[in-house]
């Protein structure tokens, strides 16, 4: 007998973007939207696709979101997924070959190629292989970070078809959503290097950013993804640099006027405005 696979995707305000995801997507059994309490016509159009809207407020911490869709979702597998991702069709054979035939994997790794202003980024970008595809009863979610940190109870295959991701509309919006999220990487910061002293923190963020880009442009090979390639690395520069700035703000210089986390202003709404 056949199994079945439920799409799980986060997201706030997402009106816009689900009619086409729902449509490119519609041979999959379920999709599990997580909705951010969204306030325009989201639970709307989920209802004209016969989708789940189930309300979950997105914060910063994935693991528990996940942990709670794997509970929500009926499939036998699940896909980890945004609305502005879309699976291909080599992909999608080899998920149905997996139904329809079985595996001795419990979850899967797949390329996910990220387009930075409507240009794939095959090289220097965050393109590369990620795993979002598991069997339902076969992972849990640890953790309370931004991303997801999946543990996984078996064995793990890599398949070939890619997950084509379209993140990054324009400078602004970039901005925006790092601004966001840079506040959720602090801890990460704090928790490897605790309280530097001033020159370590100077050293660290001279050295950091600059290897970063290098990672990017050069040992990626970044420079072959063109003027596209080159803006991307020296943005991965720039974000370091205010990431770090961040790091010391908060647990060096211990600025008492930095906003809580629950008082940042929602980004995702600035992305539908640009």
């Amino acid at each position: 007998m056949r199994e079945t696979i439920c799409l799980i995707a986060g997201g706030k305000n997402e009106g816009k973007s689900l009619p086409a995801f729902f449509k490119y997507h519609e041979w999959v059994d379920e999709i599990l939207l997580m909705d951010s309490f969204s306030t325009d016509n989201t639970e709307e159009i989920c209802r004209e696709y016969n989708r789940q809207c189930f309300k979950a407020e997105m914060g910063g911490d994935a693991n528990k979101r996940h942990n709670l869709a794997l509970k929500t979702a009926k499939s036998d597998w699940v896909f980890l997924i945004d609305p502005d991702e879309f699976i291909s069709d080599e992909l999608k054979n080899e998920i149905f070959e997996i139904l329809d035939k079985g595996t001795d994997c419990a979850a899967f790794e797949n390329k996910r190629v990220n387009f930075f202003l409507d240009k794939p980024l095959r090289y220097g970008g965050w393109s590369g292989y990620s795993m979002k595809f598991f069997r339902k009863n076969s992972v849990s979610f640890n953790g309370d970070s931004f991303h997801e940190k999946p543990i996984i109870d078996g064995k793990i295959g890599r398949l070939k078809g890619e997950v084509r991701h379209y993140p990054s509309p324009n400078i602004h919006w970039i901005l925006q959503k790092f601004n966001y999220i840079s506040e959720f990487d602090l801890k990460e910061y704090a928790n490897k290097h605790g309280e530097l002293a001033e020159k370590q923190f100077k050293w660290l963020l001279i050295s950091k950013p600059f290897k970063n880009f290098w990672k990017c442009y050069i040992r990626k090979k970044g420079y072959k993804d063109g003027l596209h390639g080159f803006i991307y690395a020296m943005l991965m520069w720039a974000f370091d640099v205010i990431r770090i700035c961040k790091y010391g703000e908060r647990y060096l210089i211990k600025n008492p006027n930095i906003p809580a986390l629950n008082e940042l202003p929602d980004p995702w709404e600035c992305r539908k405005k640009a």
